[in-house]
C-alpha cells in the first residue's frame, strides 16, 4: 500500500504572479493614466499640496520648468511620461548645464526646484522614487557683495530722485532687501512713531514676526515730500510695478545702471571655470553698507541684527529683546546722503506724560480700568523709551494697576 502524501498549499508561479501584477498596473493605469510631461506644470499649479508662492518666484520656476523640458524633448523625446525620467537623465542633465557654464548656486536652485517639483506630483505621476533626490548638490563658492564707500554713497545717493532716490533710502537706512524695498506700502510706514514695521518677503514663510525699525531723519524728510492724503498704496507705484511684472530683473536694471553712470564697477569676474561675471556691488551692498557703519557706529551686535532682521534662531533671540531707543540711536549714527533737509523729532515733554499718567492711575475704577489702560499705553508709546526708564517702574506700575 503506497503511503498517504501530504498535501501542500497551492503556490503559483513566480512569473505567473508578477505576470498579473503587470496586467493589473497595466489596467490601473488604462483607468487612471500617469501624468504626463506636457501637461505637469499645468498640475503643479494646480496642485493642492503644494506651499503657496509667490507669482514672482512661481514665474521663475516656470522658467526653470520649460528650460529642462525643452532640453528633455530634445534629448529624450522617448520620456512622454513623468515616470519615464530617470535617474540616468537627471545626470546628463546636470552634465549639460555644467557645459553651459551655469554656476553652482543656479544649478543647486534647479535641482531644488525639480526634486520639489516631483516630490509634489508623485502620486499623479505614480512615481515610486524621486530621480532628482539621488542627484548630488554642486560645491557653491560665496561670492557676496561689498560694503559701499562713504564716498561711493555720496555719488549714489546724492545724484538720484524720485523714486529710485527712496528706494536707495530704504537700503542704506533700513537695510532692507530690494524686494521689501520695491514693494514697501505706506501701511507699513508709520510717520508718528516715526517707525517702519515690515515683514521681510525672503523669511515671512519661517519667521512671521515683523521687524520695527526707527526712521532715519533723512529718510523721515524724504517720505515726507508725499502729501499725507497721497499716503496710501506703495511708496514706490512704478518700482512697484516693475517688480509685479518683472521680478528683481525689473528694479535691478535701473539700479545697476544708476551704480554704473555714478563711476561704479558693478561686476567683478568670477574665479574658476565660467564666463559670467557676478554682481559685486549693487542695492544689495547698501544692506551690507548699512552694517558696516552701524557696528563702525559703536552699535551693538544685537542691534545691527534687529535692523537688518537677520534670521537665524540664534540671532533672533538676540535682537528680540533690542532696546527701541538703542535702535534708533543707531539709525540715527548712519550719514546723510541725500543731501535733504532732515526734520527734526517734535520734542516730547515727558513730565506732561508722567503727570498724565498719574492722573488718569487716580482717577481708575472697575468700571474704566481697560479704557484707562489703553490710553495709557497709547501715551507711553509717544514717550522716548530713556525718558521712563529708570523712574519707578512706571512702565511696570501701570499694566499691573490696569490689569
Amino acid at each position: 500500500m503506497l503511503p498517504a502524501m501530504k498535501s501542500r498549499p497551492y503556490r503559483p508561479c513566480r512569473a505567473v504572479s508578477q505576470g498579473r501584477q503587470t496586467d493589473l498596473a497595466r489596467l490601473q493605469d488604462e483607468q487612471n493614466p500617469p501624468l504626463n510631461v506636457a501637461d505637469a506644470w499645468q498640475a503643479y499649479d494646480r496642485a493642492g499640496n503644494r506651499r503657496e508662492i509667490a507669482p514672482v518666484t512661481m514665474r521663475s520656476y516656470k522658467s526653470i520648468w520649460g528650460a529642462f523640458t525643452e532640453w528633455l524633448a530634445d534629448k529624450h523625446p522617448e520620456a512622454v511620461l513623468l515616470r519615464d525620467v530617470s535617474f540616468a537623465m537627471c545626470e546628463e542633465y546636470k552634465e549639460f548645464m555644467l557645459q553651459r557654464k551655469v554656476t553652482p548656486r543656479t544649478f543647486n536652485a534647479n535641482r531644488a526646484f525639480l526634486r520639489s517639483f516631483w516630490n509634489v506630483l508623485a502620486d499623479k505621476s505614480k512615481t515610486s522614487e524621486n530621480p532628482w533626490a539621488k542627484l548630488t548638490k554642486r560645491d557653491e563658492t560665496p561670492q557676496g557683495r561689498r560694503a559701499l564707500t562713504v564716498d561711493e554713497l555720496k555719488a549714489v545717493c546724492g545724484s538720484t530722485s524720485g523714486e529710485l532716490r527712496t528706494m536707495l533710502a530704504f537700503g542704506l537706512y533700513l537695510g532692507c532687501r530690494l524686494a521689501d524695498a520695491a514693494c514697501m506700502d505706506w501701511g507699513a510706514v508709520d510717520m508718528a512713531r516715526r517707525m517702519v514695521r515690515y515683514t521681510p518677503s525672503k523669511t515671512a514663510r519661517k519667521v512671521k514676526d515683523a521687524l520695527l525699525v526707527p526712521i532715519h531723519p533723512e529718510l523721515y524728510a524724504i517720505l515726507s515730500e508725499t502729501a499725507p492724503q497721497q499716503r496710501t498704496g506703495p511708496v514706490c507705484p512704478d518700482m512697484f510695478s516693475r517688480y509685479a511684472k518683472r521680478g528683481a530683473d525689473g528694479v535691478s536694471d535701473i539700479i545697476q545702471k544708476h551704480f554704473s553712470d555714478c563711476g561704479l564697477a558693478t561686476t567683478t569676474e568670477r574665479k574658476g571655470a565660467g564666463v559670467r561675471r557676478v554682481v559685486s556691488v549693487g542695492f544689495h551692498g547698501l544692506r551690507h553698507t548699512a552694517v558696516s557703519l552701524l557696528r563702525e557706529a559703536g552699535a551693538a551686535q544685537s542691534v545691527s541684527q534687529a535692523i537688518v532682521g537677520h534670521n537665524s534662531t540664534e540671532i533672533h533671540q538676540l535682537y528680540t529683546h533690542t532696546d527701541e531707543g538703542a535702535m534708533r540711536r543707531a539709525v540715527e549714527s548712519l550719514p546723510n546722503m541725500h543731501e535733504t533737509k532732515a526734520i527734526a523729532a517734535p520734542a516730547v515733554d515727558a513730565g506732561a506724560i508722567l503727570k498724565q499718567v498719574g492722573a488718569l492711575l487716580d482717577g481708575m475704577n472697575a468700571d474704566n480700568w481697560k479704557q484707562v489702560k489703553r490710553t495709557i499705553k497709547k501715551a507711553l508709546k509717544t514717550a522716548p523709551r530713556q525718558d521712563y526708564e529708570g523712574r519707578g517702574s512706571l512702565r511696570g506700575n501701570s499694566e499691573s494697576g490696569a490689569r
